[in-house]
């Protein structure tokens, strides 16, 4: 699995954790089904890019500093 692979696996259940975390504490009302779900896929869309970016610049800076053997 590449990195960006990895971060955007993460980034999709961090996604999901936030909203559901957010609901807990108060922020969020998840009780009407189609704003739920909105809520949800929108969290773990966001989470996935925001991780799947991140993932990818550090398996770049990776393999910058660890190049593959010839």
């Amino acid at each position: 699995m590449s990195a960006t692979g990895a971060g955007a696996a993460a980034g999709v259940v961090l996604g999901l954790v936030l909203v559901l975390l957010a609901q807990q504490l108060g922020f969020l009302g998840l009780s009407d089904l189609l704003p739920a779900i909105e809520y949800l896929v929108v969290g773990a869309v966001v989470g996935g890019i925001l991780f799947a970016l991140f993932g990818w610049a550090m398996g770049r800076r990776y393999l910058a500093r660890h190049p593959p053997a010839a």
